[in-house]
């Protein structure tokens, strides 16, 4: 899934010659703090909310105040990791997509790319959840595979997370299946530490209202 599959074609940029006040009114309009701000169709810069309310003169343009922009992007060719990863390192809600012209081809906003990582991950599906750990010098994620398709099993998504400190793997792994002590027992063959296991259809349903219920926040 990469970025032109997320893009958020409603909302609209700003141009360099719309004002303060402008900005404001497509920000509440939007409900958003952040928009991308266009000259053309090339992409300038990211104007926040907290860059308008610092603005003096509301009825200025804001090709006045350029230097107060900052300028997160991704290329048309990101994946969606890409785009997470550039919404926590600029530390915004709104990521623009631009092309190797750096024209501006539209936004990826927080919830358009929270809805597809959670397909992505297959969050809306029923399945037990496994967190294991191993050392990770004896780690082969061939061998987690092999050990839950033994089991009659297939694995719908799978993280790995390396503990510098302990040098140990944290494995997450969601199954297309809530029978799961078999597997449990399988991975413990194996010498694989199992922290935990949430498998029930409660924990299903609780995930799923989660999601819903960030769903309706980011909607707010």
């Amino acid at each position: 899934m990469i970025a032109p599959d997320l893009i958020s074609h409603s909302i609209p940029p700003l141009h360099l010659d719309d004002t303060g006040e402008q900005a404001m009114l497509a920000m509440h309009e939007y409900n958003v703090s952040q928009l991308p701000v266009v000259d053309g169709k090339s992409y300038i810069g990211l104007v926040t909310m907290e860059d308008i309310i610092n603005i003096k003169h509301l009825s200025h343009p804001l090709k006045n105040f350029l230097q107060a922009f900052r300028k997160p992007f991704v290329k048309d060719t990101a994946h969606i990791f890409d785009v997470m990863k550039a919404a926590l390192e600029f530390n915004v809600r709104v990521v623009p997509v631009i092309n190797e012209d750096h024209k501006y081809l539209g936004l990826i906003s927080a919830e358009s790319c929270l809805r597809a990582f959670a397909v992505l991950n297959s969050v809306k599906d029923a399945g037990g959840i496994l967190e294991l750990e191993i050392p990770v010098k004896d780690y082969l994620m061939s061998e987690v595979a092999r050990i839950v398709e033994d089991n009659e099993a297939e694995i719908l998504c799978l993280y790995t997370n390396i503990n510098q400190q302990t040098q140990r793997a944290e494995i997450t792994v969601k199954l297309n299946t809530t029978e799961v002590s078999g597997i449990v027992a399988a991975f413990e063959r194996y010498e694989y530490e199992v922290k935990a296991i949430h498998n029930d259809s409660e924990y299903s349903e609780n995930l799923k209202d989660r999601y819903d219920s960030l769903m309706r926040y980011l909607n707010v």
